[in-house]
């Protein structure tokens, strides 16, 4: 079997044409399972008569059609433009929006997520097909846009946890040294509003925490060797 999929003698091979006539993560899955080694060609999505009849639909929202073929056919370049031109138009509703503007849709203003994904689709099947399996970065910026952005929930709740963290230390470095921390200093510290600080500790725990993590640090501030501050916390058990 050569690459990509394919016969030696030409055409798909029996799992590649298998998941192209019924391409459902079911079979993929059942297929790569039964042969983890089998090379699967996956792409299902585009082609030239899509092209076609999605012209007119491409012009509307400012498309060039003559640039998605060349997406279509894996030009790492166009891809790259294809992509950053969907993102312009994202931000261009954006900023629509925030000034006052209404009926975008209707106006025939905003790109149908339908549209988008299609040619997300078209891209990531593209690459396949041809085995040019480089993803340009615009391309992926793009698709992790469409995935919930730069900033997910779980990025933002790690985050939250490690600022939790670093507030604790800094408020046991500032009682070590007989200074009260609270919510609105460590705020200015982060860059944040005293209540975000606030949240952090939904069960006011906060001075608890910081009296703890306060051994860590002498009279100075200065933190204490590692072996001294778990040395006085097993002592303390």
């Amino acid at each position: 079997m050569s690459e990509h999929g394919t016969e030696e003698c030409g055409g798909y091979n029996a799992m590649s044409k298998a998941y192209k006539k019924n391409p459902s993560i079911e079979l993929y899955v059942k297929l790569r399972r039964e042969d983890p080694d089998a090379e699967i060609e996956v792409s299902v999505i585009g082609g030239i008569e899509q092209l076609f009849y999605l012209e007119p639909e491409l012009g509307k929202y400012g498309f060039d059609p003559a640039l998605v073929a060349s997406a279509m056919d894996a030009d790492p370049n166009a891809i790259s433009e294809l992509s950053l031109q969907i993102m312009e138009k994202m931000i261009e509703v954006k900023v629509l929006a925030k000034s006052g503007e209404t009926h975008l849709a209707r106006r025939g203003l905003v790109v149908p997520d339908k549209l988008i994904n299609w040619l997300v689709a078209c891209m990531l099947d593209a690459l396949s097909w041809t085995g040019e399996l480089y993803i340009p970065r615009d391309l992926i910026v793009l698709i992790r846009e469409r995935l919930g952005g730069s900033n997910p929930e779980y990025e933002q709740a790690s985050r939250a946890h490690e600022m939790r963290s670093d507030a604790i230390s800094i408020g046991g470095q500032l009682l070590a040294q007989g200074i009260t921390p609270s919510f609105r200093m460590l705020a200015k510290a982060f860059g944040v509003a005293p209540s975000t600080v606030k949240r952090w500790f939904p069960n006011g725990e906060f001075m608890q925490e910081v009296a703890r993590r306060s051994a860590w640090f002498d009279k100075d501030g200065k933190l204490r060797p590692t072996k001294e501050i778990f040395g006085r916390a097993l002592h303390k058990k």
